[in-house]
């Protein structure tokens, strides 16, 4: 009895502790000066502790504390925590303070919504949110608050990073595990500025971050979890809803979700009689996978329905395919078992998608996706299908998945390969134009293309109505002061994805004479930008997305008027790329064609000053103009 009195006295100050913000001092003066240079806000202090009880029991305990100094950061000075119907939550006080320190406001419960976090995408979920919003008559003000959320699941630990924000700096940060059980723990530290560790216990590690000064936006900068600090940690033991495995190594980690799919891939009979139907006059495996891909388009649509397992484990095909809708688990899942109804091999496959946002460990098997997606291995190719876009073309791989590692899941044989890279022969933007004179004016006539990456976008906009077409077109080509009179989208997706638009249009006082002479920017669309300077660069200088640029105009002059000048200009970087503008007549016709081709690379920071002077040589070349007289 005395043994669990004071067992319960311990977690009770255990507790107690997890809350020292109450008696913190937020005076601003408090703040080292360094810290304030360039910032907008101050973390004053984040500490966040896991205890892991079992593999049924995770307690989280997080004490939160931000300066705002100005009106830019107002913005940042809300709660918002996340959980779910399942887990236990503890919100404690909600406090704001004066720039003095003193305490001008604690929250009421009115003041704070409690509410499903299910939006215009989402039919139910059982993923809530607790969220408040702080409300200062001046600045600089403190937020402070603290929770604690108990789990009965041992799946994944929060990525946990000091930064929120661009221009904020951090006097303290910390994340602590205290491991109550023989679970092993993968550990991951990213960023350049790393943590001080240490081990008050032999079941608890401190990961402490200190004086963390602002960091500022730099173009062309690497992926954020490059630079900012982080701490990522998983268990490689796994209990979900009664699901239980090991995260070991990727092949386990495989194997357990593989689980989760078990017998939710099966459609009736009449449904695999249906699809070897619609497939039968296809002759290659490619174009049975591109009937199947166009159908699943055409009779679904996104709707996330994710309750406990729900959240990783997709619904069952064949409701799926009753109902016509579902998430990315559920229609990727739908998909391989239409084309498992046809003989074609397809895997479910987890990714972490977005722009931006990649983050991979290879050495640290467990959850690290966010999306699923299907891949078809075929014998001389590999099509993969992003399952929840209506309007994208067959095999399109956008920049949310490209050039990224994926778990393709295949029970024991699980295992981790790369989705496909767009290299500047693959990312194209191609213009083709004519332009006939008619007085001052111009009619012109030609085609866009977008390739590779760049095909999204517009393969998206060719399925929206003819107005919003024409307005999109309107607000992408560069030409200045056109009426756009028609346009026609044209979408290929057999050997390459590629979309063209066909289109004519009118350009008043194109070819007005000044002083006798007519002059002609032949850099009419895919103009080129320079990125700005940037004084004492931190971060390394990473070219992610090459690309190569052709655009030709071509003119037919009328009696009477010729060259007097054809533009011509060439500049090439090892490094960086190319450009290069060329200007021929031949038989009363003026060509130009326009080539630019940025490359692929990473770089230290002192090498941005070179890459911007080669971008504004480009600039100032892509200037150049045609100039025609009279005879």
């Amino acid at each position: 009895m005395m043994k669990t009195t004071i067992r319960n006295l311990f977690f009770i100050l255990l507790h107690l502790c997890s809350f020292p913000a109450l008696a913190q001092n937020y005076a601003v003066s408090l703040i080292p000066a360094e810290l304030l240079k360039g910032a907008n806000s101050v973390i004053r202090e984040d500490k966040v502790s896991y205890t892991i009880n079992s593999e049924r029991e995770v307690v989280k305990q997080r004490t939160f504390a931000i300066t705002i100094l100005n009106q830019k950061a107002d913005d940042l000075a809300v709660v918002l925590v996340t959980y779910k119907t399942n887990e236990k939550i503890n919100l404690g006080n909600i406090v704001i303070y004066d720039a003095s320190g003193k305490k001008i406001k604690t929250a009421k419960s009115s003041d704070i919504i409690d509410r499903s976090y299910v939006d215009n995408m989402s039919l139910y979920t059982d993923l809530r949110f607790k969220f408040s919003k702080a409300v200062a008559s001046s600045h600089p003000y403190t937020l402070m608050y603290s929770y604690e959320i108990k789990t009965p699941n041992l799946y994944v630990i929060d990525n946990f990073q000091p930064y929120s924000s661009d221009n904020q700096s951090v006097q303290y940060a910390e994340i602590s595990v205290t491991n109550n059980t023989d679970i092993g723990l993968h550990v991951s530290v990213g960023g350049e500025n790393k943590p001080l560790i240490n081990n008050p216990d032999a079941k608890t590690t401190v990961w402490t971050y200190k004086k963390l000064q602002p960091l500022s936006y730099e173009p062309f900068s690497p992926n954020s979890h490059e630079v900012v600090p982080s701490v990522f940690i998983s268990p490689d033991q796994l209990y979900y809803s009664g699901y239980q495995g090991s995260a070991a190594t990727w092949a386990d980690y495989g194997e357990w979700k593989s689980e989760l799919l078990k017998g939710r891939d099966q459609l009736p009979v009449s449904s695999h009689q249906k699809y070897i139907q619609l497939t039968a006059g296809c002759s290659s495996k490619a174009e049975k996978v591109r009937k199947l891909y166009k159908h699943l388009q055409s009779t679904t649509h996104y709707i996330s329905i994710s309750t406990d397992i729900g959240g990783i484990q997709p619904h069952a095909a064949a409701d799926v395919e009753k109902l016509g809708y579902g998430d990315c688990k559920d229609l990727s899942n739908y998909m391989v078992a239409m084309l498992n109804a046809v003989g074609i091999e397809a895997y479910y496959t987890a990714i972490k998608s977005g722009r931006g946002k990649y983050q991979f460990f290879m050495d640290h098997p467990g959850h690290q996706s966010n999306h699923i997606i299907v891949c078809v291995p075929l014998e001389n190719d590999t099509i993969w299908l992003e399952c929840t876009n209506q309007e994208i073309p067959f095999g399109y791989v956008g920049s949310g998945i490209d050039n990224r590692y994926a778990l393709v899941l295949d029970g024991k044989e699980s295992r981790v390969v790369k989705t496909p890279h767009f290299s500047e022969k693959n990312n194209r933007l191609t213009s083709n134009f004519k332009l006939e004179i008619i007085g001052s004016d111009a009619v012109l006539t030609g085609k866009l293309g977008f390739e590779g990456l760049f095909a999204g976008i517009p393969a998206q906009v060719s399925r929206q109505t003819t107005h919003d077409q024409h307005q999109w077109v309107i607000e992408n080509l560069e030409i200045r002061n056109f009426n756009l009179a028609n346009h026609q989208f044209n979408i290929f997706d057999l050997d390459k994805v590629c979309v063209n638009i066909e289109l004519t249009a009118g350009i008043p006082g194109l070819f007005a004479e000044n002083a006798g002479r007519i002059y002609l920017a032949m850099n009419m669309n895919n103009k080129i930008q320079v990125p700005e300077k940037v004084r004492n660069r931190k971060f390394p200088l990473v070219l992610d997305r090459p690309f190569t640029q052709v655009d030709t105009v071509s003119i037919v002059l009328p009696q009477g008027i010729v060259p007097e000048m054809l533009p011509e200009a060439k500049l090439t970087d090892p490094d960086f790329g190319y450009y290069s503008m060329k200007t021929t007549q031949h038989h009363g016709e003026i060509i130009c064609i326009r080539e630019f081709c940025l490359k692929e690379g990473r770089f230290p920071a002192e090498r941005y000053k070179d890459f911007q002077a080669f971008m504004q040589n480009v600039s100032i070349a892509d200037s150049k103009q045609l100039v025609l007289k009279r005879e």
